[in-house]
């Protein structure tokens, strides 16, 4: 069976699984499998070994099932890089690249050297995109969890920025000492009632504790706002990502901490997504 008849098949046996994406989803699967870019895709009709057509299948399988497809392959794209990702992280999205680029907007109108703190760093999506983007950064990046620690490591070693970032094992804060010019972070938000509606490729492949944001989605802004004097220095910036309807939540806790909300950015939808913190008092 050649490779687009492959194709036309786990096209069909997604759709069927009521895969939404079932074609895109084919084909990527079908392009890690063979190896080809998505112009041999398009002007190659090549012939699958048994093992090419075993190791596609069982993808094929797995993704019927509800698996992401990043899971499945083992990496995931984000800000025009690639990111390995595990069951221990919480896969890169896109909405997220919203806070890299408001973060870039402001450290580039810097005129020295920054030091970044990132909390909950996951795969290290963000942390590393940053020291990607702008030269002469150091970082601090930590996570409660071991093993996503060990997913942000591998991925600074391969885009060859481990030797500007120092990765703790904390609980927030923690174990966090010193102020930084910048702090960034994509704290869990969603309220727990909802994480049993929430699609099933991230009920079940994203790690809870990235999900699990309390009664109202809040719980984790509530610590990290309420200490981010100690660690963000007077003339720096915060930026967090927040989930759908929580702006005015936002906005009251950052006004009850006394900092100062410097905007609110919305991400492609037009959905409130990112907001900027500074030190100042209102």
């Amino acid at each position: 069976m050649s490779l687009k008849l492959h194709y036309q098949d786990a096209k069909q046996n997604l759709r069927e699984a009521g895969v939404e994406t079932a074609d895109l989803d084919a084909r990527l699967l079908l392009q890690s499998v063979a190896g080809l870019t998505d112009t041999d895709f398009i002007t190659t009709d090549t012939i699958l070994d048994e093992e090419q057509k075993r190791t596609y299948s069982n993808y094929i399988y797995r993704r019927m099932r509800g698996e992401p497809v990043s899971k499945i392959l083992g990496y995931k794209e984000f800000y025009g890089r690639t990111f390995h990702v595990t069951k221990d992280t919480l896969d890169p999205r896109p909405d997220t690249e919203i806070l890299i680029e408001q973060a870039l907007k402001w450290a580039k109108g810097q005129e020295r050297p920054l030091n970044i703190l990132d909390l909950g760093t996951g795969t290290g999506c963000i942390i590393l995109t940053l020291l990607a983007e702008i030269p002469d950064t150091q970082a601090v990046a930590c996570d409660v969890s071991p093993e996503a620690l060990a997913v942000a490591k591998t991925n600074a070693q391969q885009l060859e920025l481990h030797e500007r970032v120092k990765f703790i094992e904390s609980d927030w804060f923690e174990s966090v000492a010193g102020q930084f010019d910048m702090i960034v972070s994509n704290p869990p938000y969603i309220p727990n009632p909802d994480i049993a509606t929430l699609a099933k490729e991230v009920r079940n492949h994203d790690p809870i504790l990235a999900l699990e944001g309390g009664e109202d989605g809040m719980d984790a802004y509530k610590k990290l706002f309420s200490s981010l004097k100690t660690f963000l220095k007077p003339d720096g910036r915060a930026f967090f990502e927040f989930g759908f309807s929580q702006g005015e939540n936002i906005s009251r806790l950052v006004d009850d901490s006394h900092l100062h909300m410097v905007g609110i950015t919305p991400d492609i939808a037009g959905i409130p997504r990112v907001v900027e913190i500074s030190y100042g008092e209102k």
